[in-house]
């Protein structure tokens, strides 16, 4: 495993899409998290968006995000489904074999894991003919799964093979979640795991929370949670997890900054991911020279 398991999110850096993909290409990424509004919003239209992607070079790491679809029922759910089908199409257009969807925090959302299971469980037979995987992400505001653990629970009952987790480290740790709870949830159904960290010692309200993690996320390295952050990843990777890795950071400071800077600061962050705390073998300049130079 390498730096290529790393990737970044586009929402973490400021200009048009090309421009950002560029900047994560130059800062040496080969993968990219993408948003549906990077697409559809593009001023021109959504086909020289889908090219932009397509020609950038980047593999996508997914698209975000399917939100409020389980749990609602008759005019509602039909609708969801549409959404759904909409953004299955644009996964597909892009190469996007992941598609994240985040638990419902409507206030009409049925809360029976059944139901939302049932629901989840239609998402994904929409999306396997299509070979895409579904990232089911718990959020501590839903009213569907509030961590990790609830949305594993869920998946477990809907049970498809290519319906999964999306594990975020900004929620586990603004929750104080143990790192053992890790050991709770079968490390083969998590599809994504998605990095960042933040300044404050500790969120002391959902309120505060939510503001954190929409506008105040630092990178990997960065913020004031780094040791608890590097024992989760450590944890996951011992408990046989193999996916990709993406930096999840909403950051308002950052979006009124060069893109080029902050993509290389992400990819301080990899290169301390991986050499520090993973003790990965990265890329290193000059090393073919001094390989050479050892044989005389």
């Amino acid at each position: 495993m390498n730096f290529n398991d790393f990737g970044i999110d586009s929402a973490s850096l400021a200009g048009s899409l090309e421009t950002r993909l560029a900047a994560a290409k130059r800062a040496g990424f080969t993968q990219i998290m993408i948003s549906a509004a990077d697409i559809v919003g593009h001023p021109q239209d959504t086909e020289t968006a889908v090219q932009a992607i397509r020609n950038s070079g980047l593999r996508v790491t997914g698209l975000e995000a399917l939100r409020d679809f389980e749990g609602l029922g008759g005019r509602m759910h039909e609708y969801k489904v549409d959404v759904a089908k909409s953004m299955l199409t644009l996964c597909d257009r892009i190469q996007s074999r992941l598609l994240m969807t985040e638990a419902s925090s409507s206030t009409h959302a049925d809360t029976d894991p059944e139901k939302i299971a049932k629901d989840l469980r239609k998402l994904a037979f929409l999306a396997l003919p299509k070979g895409i995987r579904i990232a089911y992400k718990g959020l501590s505001w839903s009213r569907t799964a509030k961590d990790f653990i609830a949305a594993a629970d869920i998946v477990g009952l809907a049970d498809c093979p290519n319906l999964g987790l999306a594990i975020d480290v900004f929620d586990i740790i603004a929750a104080g979640v143990p790192v053992e709870d890790l050991d709770a949830i079968f490390t083969p159904r998590v599809f994504l795991v998605q990095l960042s960290d933040f300044m404050l010692q500790e969120v002391r309200s959902p309120e505060e929370e939510i503001m954190t993690a929409a506008r105040f996320r630092v990178f990997p390295g960065e913020g004031a949670h780094s040791d608890i952050l590097s024992k989760f990843v450590v944890k996951l990777e011992d408990n046989g997890y193999f996916g990709d890795y993406s930096f999840d950071v909403y950051n308002s400071d950052y979006l009124q900054m060069p893109p080029e800077e902050i993509a290389l600061r992400a990819r301080r962050a990899a290169d301390w991911l991986g050499e520090t705390v993973l003790r990965r073998t990265l890329p290193v300049p000059n090393m073919e020279r001094l390989r050479l130079a050892g044989r005389h």
